[in-house]
């Protein structure tokens, strides 16, 4: 397995100076460290907050935490004080609510009555204050760029900043996010942790929509890298920890859609540590890191159905875990006639998988439903493999952007054949959006005939579960009523001044089934930049 090659840097670099942070009480059951500071890094001796984080941190009064905040939203208050009307606000206009009882700040174009929300900030009043009267965008992307503002202050929204409106808005669209005038900022996770008496738990914070990705490697029971991937990046915590913790982790959530990283490690010996220990961080460049492999071996291989195959694979020695961005791949390759040939896949959940498989164990596994073809030189040798062969998988890649989908409501899904595994690990993350929540989620699902259908129960179960996603199954040689992508077949689902027009469409299937979609979606008035076509 290649090494991950780094350019060290201190911790300090990232993590910024020292800071004297008073803590809430924490709840029962959670040891945090207070006697003593977090040590940073051995080498520049710097300390931060008792938790890890490098942020100003205020103890909140009783009854001004975040749940209490989320009760007051959901209370039916005029938060924003306009009663629910959407109003245009000037630079002049905001430049006057600028006190701790008259606070107004844009972010993003979008102007938020903060007034209610100061007792409840984390940095405090003050460091909320810094914003008021202003556009706070560049302040926000500084300090907070990973938050999902729209849904911490979606009821604070007062209206669009005049200037920067993007047109009309009304009160059923009022967080649609206009970036055209906002600089793209370079996106530094920052890192943090907790602990309780028997785990560890390391966060990594980027930005909400950022789609990131982790990479783990274990070194021994006492350090482990972790990269944070990126679009066009990855950023690398070279950890030496405090003490000993099991392999592999308890759990691992990445959220996508708010950016946020958790590593949840079991200790080998229950005890609280007076820290983490120390870490030197890295950033490597995304092609850099697109010429990594690592070497998995086989531990299930099974068939699926008449042409297809399950494939489950580990890293060699169980040491590397692997979770992709949501709609990326990754290339497995193999030796055939002395070369090495690469196709690309999409890992899916383990519970697709008809082979039963060890949730603990998953969780350092990767799972494959694979298409075999009869002259497919890739899928053929992979389908012969048994449990223990090995192959060498790339680093995670492909240019889906998750952010692309946040102001879109009703969402078209073209699926063909095997095509259907990145469309997949868009589903879920789709139903479970808070921010803009999804009105309609349309899945056309493209085969040849009955028996070719990969998970038909599976989606009928989801379209069982949640209203707003239908699944529909076209079958180019079905004995009745063969169909094949057209206009006239997705005519209806983009119909002008229809409420639940589709205004965003992602394809993925054999090139000549992509290249038909986007002419029969082009043909629809469908513009280049409310589609994507998954490409391996």
């Amino acid at each position: 397995m290649t090494d991950l090659p780094h350019k060290s840097t201190t911790s300090n670099s990232l993590l910024g100076p020292p800071q004297t942070v008073p803590l809430p009480r924490a709840s029962a059951g959670l040891q945090l460290p207070t006697t003593m500071p977090q040590k940073l890094n051995s080498k520049s001796g710097s300390s931060g907050s008792a938790t890890g984080n490098p942020r100003n941190k205020c103890a909140l009064k009783p009854g001004y935490s975040l749940m209490s905040w989320i009760r007051l939203c959901n209370s039916g208050a005029d938060l924003s004080g306009t009663n629910g009307r959407v109003v245009p606000v000037t630079r002049s206009e905001l430049a006057q609510h600028n006190k701790v009882t008259d606070a107004w700040m844009a972010i993003r174009g979008r102007v938020f009555n903060v007034t209610r929300y100061m007792e409840f900030h984390p940095g405090g009043v003050d460091e909320l204050l810094r914003g008021v009267g202003r556009d706070a965008t560049a302040l926000f992307d500084e300090v907070h760029a990973w938050v999902n503002y729209p849904q911490l202050l979606g009821k604070c929204y007062i209206g669009p900043l005049k200037e920067n409106a993007p047109g009309p808005l009304t009160a059923a669209d009022p967080l649609t996010i206009d970036t055209r005038n906002s600089k793209p900022v370079e996106i530094v996770p920052r890192f943090d942790w907790i602990q309780q008496r028997s785990e560890l738990t390391l966060f990594f914070y980027t930005r909400s929509f950022s789609n990131p990705g982790l990479f783990v490697r274990r070194k021994d029971s006492q350090q482990l890298v972790a990269r944070v991937l990126l679009e066009k990046s990855g950023h690398t915590f070279d950890f030496q920890l405090a003490g000993k913790v099991e392999w592999p982790p308890k759990s691992v959530r990445v959220g996508a859609e708010t950016g946020k990283i958790e590593l949840v490690l079991a200790k080998e010996e229950p005890a609280p540590w007076t820290c983490y220990g120390t870490h030197t961080s890295s950033k490597l460049d995304s092609l850099d890191i697109q010429e990594e492999t690592y070497e998995f071996e086989v531990l299930d291989a099974n068939d699926f159905n008449h042409d297809s195959f399950e494939l489950s694979l580990q890293s060699v020695q169980k040491e590397v875990l692997m979770v992709l961005p949501v709609g990326h791949h990754l290339n497995i390759q193999v030796p055939v006639d002395g070369d090495v040939i690469q196709r690309s896949y999409t890992p899916v959940d383990h519970n697709y998988l008809q082979t039963e498989t060890n949730s603990l164990a998953s969780s350092v596994c990767l799972h494959f439903l694979i298409k075999r073809y009869t002259n497919g030189p890739v899928s053929s040798y992979l389908h012969r493999l048994q449990p223990g062969s090995r192959v060498h998988l790339s680093s995670p890649r492909g240019g889906f952007m998750l952010s692309e989908l946040t102001a879109n409501r009703n969402i078209l899904l073209l699926a063909a054949g095997s095509g259907l595994t990145p469309i997949l690990s868009l589903i879920p993350h789709l139903l479970k959006r808070n921010t803009n929540r999804i009105e309609s989620l349309h899945l056309f699902y493209f085969n040849k005939t009955e028996a070719d259908i990969w998970l038909r129960e599976n989606l009928q179960n989801l379209q069982t579960q949640d209203e707003r996603f239908n699944c529909t199954h076209i079958l180019s040689q079905a004995e009745e009523q063969p169909q094949r992508i057209s206009s006239e077949l997705l005519a209806p689902l983009f119909k002008e001044k229809q409420p639940d027009r589709c205004t965003y469409a992602a394809i993925c299937g054999p090139s000549p089934f992509n290249s038909a979609a986007v002419d029969v979606l082009k043909s629809l008035n469908v513009m280049p930049n409310q589609m994507h076509v998954f490409r391996g």
